[in-house]
């Protein structure tokens, strides 16, 4: 990465941003804008599993894999309130946004390749049409590419050790699939990907070699608005801020 320089919001004006997690582990592998968000923008993150994944042997299992991750990542987790399928319920979504208010909502994006990315992605539209207001979201993208994303956020090899590490902490679901040994090859690839999508046809690749692709839109009235006129490449501790300061 660029620039090193830290920017923070004053203590008395510190921001937030809720992960609605299609399951544990979405924390860690889409996590790198939250992750710099806290570090660099001194954010308050929360993470809200829309899940507890579809084995019930295993939900206790993963909650405190959740914990364990989110340690790593200096994240919080919401108080859970799943029903027997193991779900986050709607309304205790539409609580938790209607209660924290958070300044910017991260949640997979309509076609995410995954029924629960998908189940996940309408019930936190809805709840925030629900809610009324309006909300900057952050949408990302693993099972499916996003077609248009907006957002392309670098990572230096200290924020891919953080993730991989928290990552890692997923023992269960690691065990099936080595998702932070590959966590890399992904991060490469959307460098290669998002060049041309983020920067337009025939542009250059960022220096760094790790990247997270993703697509920042604003929800109010029921409906879409867009939010960035053209793509933006996050870098330096100042693309970060002149990005975040847009928007609160």
């Amino acid at each position: 990465m660029a620039e090193q320089t830290v920017w923070r919001y004053d203590a008395g004006m510190r921001k937030s941003a809720l992960i609605l997690a299609p399951h544990p582990d979405d924390e860690s592998i889409t996590g790198l804008l939250p992750l710099r968000l806290r570090e660099e923008g001194g954010f308050r993150v929360e993470v809200l599993p829309a899940t507890l994944g579809s084995r019930p042997d295993r939900r206790f299992a993963r909650c405190k894999e959740l914990k364990a991750a989110c340690r790593v990542l200096g994240f919080r987790v919401a108080a859970l309130e799943t029903d027997s399928e193991g779900r986050t319920a709607p309304s205790a979504l539409i609580r938790r946004l209607q209660t924290a208010r958070p300044d910017v909502m991260f949640l997979p994006h309509a076609l995410d390749g995954h029924v629960t990315h998908q189940w996940t992605h309408r019930m936190g539209v809805a709840a925030m049409d629900a809610t009324g207001g309006a909300f900057y979201v952050v949408e990302t993208e693993y099972w499916h590419p996003l077609r248009h994303p907006n957002l392309m956020v670098t990572a230096d090899a200290c924020n891919l050790e953080t993730l991989q590490t928290a990552l890692a902490q997923h023992v269960g679901e690691v065990a099936r699939n080595e998702y932070a040994a590959r966590l890399p090859a992904w991060m490469v690839d959307n460098v290669r990907r998002g060049a041309e999508l983020i920067g337009g046809a025939g542009s250059a690749a960022p220096a760094a070699a790790y990247a997270t692709l993703y697509r920042l839109r604003k929800r109010q009235g029921g409906k879409w608005h867009s939010f960035l006129r053209q793509g933006c490449l996050i870098e330096s501790s100042g693309d970060l801020a002149g990005l975040i300061s847009s928007w609160v």
